[in-house]
Parts: C-alpha cells; structure tokens; sequence
C-alpha cells in the first residue's frame, strides 16, 4: 500500500501497531538459565565425576542437530537455528537429570525425543504443550529402566578423581563394565564415611569432657568441702553461706556449653551409601515404603560424605533460581508456592503416617525437587498463561509429588507430576481467566 505525499506530511502513514517493547529477549533469557545453571553443573562434575560434562556435550550436540534439521524441514534460517540456545537449556537439564554413566546412545535418543517429537511436532520453541526435558527423562524411565537405574554414580566428594574425563568415556562410549567405576567410588564414600565417624565420636569427647570440667568440683574445692562438713551445725551453715559466696559462678559462655551438652545424644546410626538398595535414595526407601517400615530406616545425615552433595546441589539450584528472579526472568510467587505446598503436605504425612512417607526437608532436598521449583515449573511455554493459574499449577504439581513419592511406583516424581501439571494447564486458564477489559469494573484491575 503506497502512501500519498500528502499523507505522508500529515503524519497519516501506515505504520506498524505500537507494541511494547522488552530488552529481555528470548535468546537472553536461555542464556540466563544456561549462566544460573552453572553451580549445580560444578556440583555435579565435583559429586559425580566428569560424566555430567560429558552427557551434556552429547545432548548438546544432538540439540543442535536436531534444530537445523527442523529448520531445513521447515525452510527457515539455519543462521537463526545455529544460534538459539534453548536447545543447549534442554540438553543441559536432560544432563543433569540423567544418569551420569548412562550409554551415549541412550542420551541421544532421550534427547532427540525431547527436541524432535516433544517439541518440534507441536510447532517450536513456544509451541509444545509438554516439557521437553522430563519428557526425554520419562521416555528413558519407561523404555530401558534396567539400564537406567544401574548407571548411577554414588554421590561421594572429590568423584572427580575416580570419574576422571578418560574413564567416564570408556564406559559411556566404548562400553565399559560401569560397576567397576561404581565399586571404586563406594570404597572411596566408606573411608570417607568411615573418618567422618571417628570426627563425629571425637566431637562427642570433647564435649563430654567439657561437661565434666563445668560440672566436676576441683581439689581444692572439694578438700575445703570436706573440711567444713566437720565443724558444728552453725558453723557450718556460716561457712558454707560464705564459701557459696566466694565460689566463683559459672560464665554465660560455660553455661551455654553445659547446656548444649545436655541437649546432646549419643552417635547414631546414619544410612550411607553401602546401605542403599536401589540407584538413588530414593529408590532406595521404595522398598521400605512398600514394606510400611520408612520410620525404621536409620537417619539421613546431610553433612556426612554419602548426603553432603543433596545439600549442596539443592543449595546450587537455590542460588540459580535467586538469579533468575533478581534478573525477573522467573517471579518468586511460583517457586514459593510449590516449596511451601511441598513442605507442608510432606511434614503432615510424614506426622500422619510415618511409616509411609519421608520427612518434609527429605522430600525438600532430595530428588529433583529444586531443580524443579525452579528451572521446570517456570517453564512460561508449558505452564498457565494466567498469575493465578501459575500459583495453583505449582501447588497442584507439588501435591502430586508427594502422592506419587508415597503410593507411586516411580520414586523420584517430578517428572511425572510435572507432565501431569501441563495437561492441566489449558483448563488452569479457563479457571483462572482475566476479566475482559472494560466488563465488571473492579479494584484491582485485570487480575
């Protein structure tokens, strides 16, 4: 449509609709995910050896692939296919997520899956109505669970140096028995077990003798204690009135260590990493909770070297997702919700029941629950359009994790419950829909 001279001096051109503009752009913000997920990659690579790194160079190679393949299928740019990096963001979470001893095949398949099928069937980036990531995850769970659930690394400190780049390959690529490398790390997790035991009953000493020393009258003390109870009734009463108020008293300090000492037990049995019957814990705990004896299973200890790297991969994941808010590419409503839900529900089973459920920091730490809570559910392709509808999605998906954790046959459930949760999406936003602009005033505006 040409536009008259006229026109044109009045101002009265065509011109495109005034949109609102963002410096947040898509590439930015899978670059973001892939800067924040940097920590729990080094946690990782430190735990669990060299294998992460590995896995992800496959998915990422296998992410790209497919990308330019769908571009050539559908004749767009292969430039601008090269160059997007949310198939690097689902190669990296699929790396995080799987095995790290798993065959090379095997990943490139999941991923492949992921890229091909989940996404790319349904239009694009911006199109799939199911997470690519867990999709590729439950593909592998479903398909080849007896290979999935044998090539997992004990998580133990410094894994780095027994799943050293070279060896992790002979077993990804060339086949190599994978339970040899296993056995060499369980040995190194029992001596380190074994040192932080001695560390925990020296601790236990010290304290002991703390507690004498508070509690214990000293020589003198004890001698001129001996030597008043000899003197007659009132003198006695006199001297011990002025030996009470001679005696020095104890200092805040020496009172708040008798305290903490009496509120002190006796070295218990923690689970390590011998006593796990299964890939991950828990799995593992799948046999006592069929057997309805999860209260019996000793202690989970998150300081010892079998547990260590639960805490510090949920605290890396934590601090991933503190950097996607303070750069708002995620809200912290969402991730709150689905935490609290979590903990609330699990501390009430795990009240109620006990022999069925774990307790609500296991369910917290354990699993892929932060990754979850902050790298999945926020997935703004996959969840409600609407603020609302995000909150009670994540409260909804965080319910069916504790459900499929207690009665499931699938231990780590997030996958699960979180394909379940995109189903429920489309109707989230029929429930929660925004009032049409202008019909029904009220305070508060379109929310």
């Amino acid at each position: 449509m040409q536009i008259s001279v006229q026109s044109a001096k009045q101002n009265l051109g065509i011109e495109h609709a005034p949109h609102v503009h963002s410096s947040m752009t898509t590439t930015k913000i899978m670059l973001l995910m892939l800067i924040s997920l940097l920590p729990a990659v080094v946690v990782m690579t430190y735990f669990f050896g060299a294998a992460t790194i590995v896995q992800f160079v496959i998915a990422a190679v296998v992410a790209i692939v497919c990308q330019v393949l769908a571009a050539l299928l559908r004749g767009r740019s292969l430039k601008r296919a090269c160059q997007d990096p949310s198939g690097l963001v689902t190669a990296l979470l699929l790396a995080l997520t799987l095995p790290p001893l798993l065959p090379w095949y095997l990943t490139v398949i999941a991923t492949a899956f992921a890229m091909l099928v989940v996404r790319e069937c349904f239009g694009g980036l911006g199109m799939n109505i199911f997470n690519p990531a867990m999709s590729g995850f439950i593909f592998l769970v479903i398909s080849v669970p007896g290979v999935f659930y044998t090539t997992w690394i004990t998580p133990t400190p410094e894994a780095i140096f027994r799943a050293t780049p070279s060896r992790v390959c002979e077993v990804i690529f060339q086949g190599a028995d994978p339970t040899i490398l296993t056995a060499e790390i369980k040995d190194l997790n029992a001596r380190q077990e074994a040192e932080y035991t001695i560390k925990l009953e020296q601790a236990w000493q010290e304290a002991v003798n703390t507690h004498k020393q508070l509690t214990t009258p000293s020589e003198g003390e004890q001698a001129a204690t001996d030597a008043a109870s000899s003197t007659d009734t009132a003198s006695t009463a006199d001297t011990s009135t002025a030996n009470t108020t001679q005696q020095p008293q104890p200092t805040q300090q020496q009172q708040q260590q008798s305290a903490a000492y009496l509120k002190l037990s006796p070295i218990e049995p923690h689970i390590t990493a011998d006593a796990l019957t299964g890939a991950t814990f828990l799995e593992s705990i799948k046999t006592a909770r069929k057997a309805g004896n999860v209260d019996t299973q000793p202690k989970l200890d998150f300081m010892s070297p079998s547990f260590i790297a639960y805490a510090c991969l949920a605290a890396a994941y934590f601090f991933g997702g503190m950097v996607l808010i303070c750069t708002k590419v995620i809200r912290f409503q969402v991730p709150l919700f689905f935490l609290l839900t979590m903990m609330v529900i699990g501390a009430l089973w795990h009240y109620f029941d006990p022999t069925l459920s774990i307790s609500a920091i296991e369910h917290l730490l354990m699993g892929g629950t932060m990754l979850g809570a902050f790298y999945i559910i926020t997935d703004p392709v996959t969840t409600c359009g609407t603020f609302k509808g995000r909150i009670l999605l994540s409260m909804i998906i965080a319910a069916l994790i504790i459900v499929i954790r207690v009665h499931g046959s699938y231990s780590d459930s997030v996958a699960f419950a979180v394909m379940l949760g995109n189903c429920l999406a489309p109707l989230m936003d029929v429930l929660t829909k925004r009032r049409p602009f202008g019909i029904g005033y009220r305070k508060g505006g379109l929310d």
